[in-house]
């Protein structure tokens, strides 16, 4: 089947087998994925890439008395908390003949015996017993079961699965140094490729629809269609989008929402949008883990305090494995609710059963983040954004750097224009010159940013009220 362009003149496709009524039967043939951006397995090249990054792999509420099996990027692992407090990811299958250590003990000091003949490992894979093994066998110190590095944070236990020599520090937002705050972890399973999980994140239209005026989700003003801009920011390995929208006759929303290469992105708000408000940060950040190329899980937090992370359903108790705070999201327990009340859940395990076929999709204006995602991801992949590679760390221990973060809503009283034309142009530069502003706080120190980046959209709002008097 030939590759649909619908960038082409009209004209020069009005007449191929694909554009004539009742053609079913010229769209039969499904091209298989993208093999360079879908496939994350042991040694395709976005799984290499994902592997050089700290990824998420389980809830650390999920660490009980007992194992817990994990498949990530089709690996089979095994995850545990043994009785000394140390965090172990192994490969699942004991190197002694294979069985899986989910059914291992953890009634050592130190590390997971085997159930089947009590081999017992520590969490960086060294044997610690072969029961029955002469004292002076070489076996116990002629090799190590395999074993990833593992780190907790803020409930979420994340494993480095890239190249020992080559392990970076682990890199955060600067939202989770804002004081006062607590984040709830989140884990959310979905039937599905991951990208298209990833790129739905910058793909503002679909919350106007799925999850504002047919699920329900959401109310105006996110049902209202935005203006937009897509950015890349300026080291390329990061998307973000501009949306401008009218709160009501006197108030303009600016959203930005900010993705990191390769799997994170950063939601503001969608609740309780109150004017004025200036440069309130991202509440819900996530990152998408493929288990295979057919399924992924969404890691994740939500960020609560009495200020800037306050609002609709803000208990952290409606966080957990399978659940998140933020509406619309997870699996509809009924396939009745599925079809009268579809969510991110959905509408993503739907793609042509699955796995997107980015051949026969007909991409429109609305979708420039979903198109720039693929590039950048790309791009990187083909070696031509050597910043989007993670440096190894400074010596054996992993320390913490911290990125700054430009996802956040800004309302401000911009009165609404007579022509609605006139007006949307004009909601589309402010939101440019607002996300400026946002790009321009890298250039202070993380103490006072927020301070100049609020300061200057004051002064931005005062400009174009003054120039639309």
């Amino acid at each position: 089947m030939a590759i649909r362009d619908s960038a082409k003149d009209p004209a020069s496709i009005r007449n191929t087998p694909d554009n004539v009524p009742f053609g079913a039967y010229h769209q039969r043939d499904i091209p298989r994925p993208d093999p360079l951006l879908s496939e994350t397995g042991p040694g395709t090249p976005m799984g290499e890439y994902l592997r050089r990054f700290w990824q998420p792999v389980c809830l650390t509420e999920q660490l009980t008395d007992v194992p817990l099996a994990i498949r990530i990027m089709s690996e089979d692992l095994v995850a545990f908390r043994d009785r000394s407090g140390q965090n172990g990811v192994l490969n699942r299958y004991c190197s002694h003949r294979g069985a899986s250590l989910e059914y291992g003990r953890l009634d050592d000091e130190k590390g997971i015996r085997c159930c089947y003949h009590g081999w017992a490992f520590d969490v960086d894979g060294r044997i610690l017993d072969i029961p029955g093994e002469p004292t002076k066998s070489p076996l116990k110190t002629s090799f190590h079961h395999g074993a990833y590095p593992t780190l907790e944070f803020h409930g979420i236990v994340h494993a480095y699965m890239g190249p020992p020599e080559l392990k970076p520090d682990f890199t955060a937002a600067d939202i989770f140094d804002i004081p006062d705050v607590e984040f709830a972890a989140h884990a959310l399973p979905l039937n599905n490729n991951w990208l298209q999980t990833h790129e739905n994140n910058v793909d503002p239209v679909h919350t106007v629809f799925l999850h504002s005026r047919y699920g329900g989700y959401f109310t105006d003003p996110i049902g209202f269609l935005p203006t937009l801009d897509w950015h890349t920011t300026g080291d390329g390995a990061g998307v973000m989008y501009t949306a401008g929208r009218r709160v009501d006759g006197q108030s303009v929303w600016v959203r930005t929402l900010h993705c990191r290469v390769p799997n994170q992105g950063y939601v503001p708000s969608p609740y309780d949008l109150e004017s004025p408000a200036y440069f309130q940060r991202a509440f819900y950040l996530r990152v998408c883990v493929p288990v295979d190329d057919d399924n992924c899980i969404f890691f994740g937090w939500r960020a609560h305090n009495d200020g800037e992370f306050h609002g609709k359903n803000s208990d952290p108790a409606y966080n957990g494995w399978n659940k998140c705070s933020l509406e619309g999201q997870s699996e509809q327990p009924t396939y009745d609710l599925k079809q009268r009340s579809p969510g991110d859940w959905e509408a993503q395990s739907s793609q042509w059963g699955g796995t997107s076929r980015h051949q026969i999709e007909h991409l429109s204006a609305v979708d420039g983040g979903v198109a720039l995602t693929r590039r950048v991801l790309r791009n990187i992949l083909e070696g031509d954004v050597p910043t989007a590679w993670p440096e190894p760390a400074n010596g054996n221990d992993v320390g913490r750097r911290v990125q700054n973060i430009y996802s956040q809503n800004t309302i401000c009283r911009l009165r609404q224009l007579a022509d609605s034309d006139a007006d949307r142009q004009m909601m589309k530069e402010f939101g440019l010159v607002v996300t400026e502003a946002v790009l321009d706080g890298d250039r202070f120190t993380r103490d006072v940013r927020k301070e100049h980046v609020v300061s200057r959209i004051k002064e931005i709002e005062a400009e174009f009220q003054a120039r639309y008097a």
